[in-house]
C-alpha cells in the first residue's frame, strides 16, 4: 500500500496533515501588520516634536485686535526690507531698513528680531538691533543649527508699529 493522499487518508507523503500551514498564513499576516505599525510608531515619535501654539486661547481672543493692527500697518505703507545675509555657516547679519511711505528714513525705532526654529525648541534667539544710520538696523547673529528658520521682525516706532515674518535658510 502506498502513501498517497486521498479522501480516506488526509495526510501528505511527509506525514503532516493536509493544510498544516494554513495557521501560519495568519501568523505571518499579523506579524507583517505589527512590524509595519512598529515602524510607523517609531517614525512618528522620532520625527515630529509635537510643538503647538502656546497661549492659543488668548491669541484667539485677540484676533480682532490683530486684524485692526494689520489694517493700521497697511495704511502706514512703510517700505521695510529685512533679511539674513549669511557670512559663514550658521553665522550672518540680521538687517532691516525702514522708510515711511514718502521715502523718509525711520530712526528712533526699537527693532527686535527673533529667530525661531520651527522644528525644534530651545534654539530660538531674540536680538535688539542697533541703529546704524540711513534707516538701517543690523547686528551679527550666530545660529546654532543649519536649515530652516523663521525670522520675525517687530518694530516699535513713535509713528506706529510694524511686524512681519520671513522664512530663511541658514547654511
Amino acid at each position: 500500500m502506498s502513501m498517497s493522499t486521498d479522501a480516506r487518508n488526509p495526510t501528505m507523503s511527509n506525514g503532516r496533515p493536509r493544510g498544516w500551514w494554513y495557521p501560519w498564513i495568519f501568523v505571518a499576516f499579523f506579524g507583517v501588520v505589527i512590524a509595519v505599525n512598529g515602524v510607523m510608531v517609531y517614525v512618528a515619535t522620532s520625527t515630529y516634536t509635537g510643538l503647538q501654539t502656546e497661549e492659543h486661547f488668548i491669541k484667539g481672543i485677540r484676533y480682532n485686535q490683530d486684524l485692526a493692527g494689520a489694517r493700521a500697518q497697511s495704511e502706514r505703507a512703510w517700505k521695510v526690507d529685512f533679511g539674513f545675509e549669511g557670512t559663514d555657516p550658521g553665522k550672518g547679519i540680521a538687517a532691516i531698513t525702514l522708510h515711511d511711505k514718502h521715502g523718509n528714513l525711520l530712526k528712533d525705532a526699537k527693532v527686535t528680531v527673533t529667530f525661531i526654529r520651527p522644528t525644534s525648541q530651545g534654539s530660538d534667539q531674540t536680538l535688539v538691533l542697533p541703529y546704524l544710520g540711513e534707516g538701517r538696523y543690523a547686528q551679527p547673529v550666530d545660529l546654532p543649527l543649519p536649515g530652516v528658520w523663521d525670522m520675525r521682525v517687530v518694530v516699535d516706532h513713535p509713528a506706529g508699529d510694524y511686524q512681519d515674518q520671513k522664512r530663511i535658510w541658514v547654511k
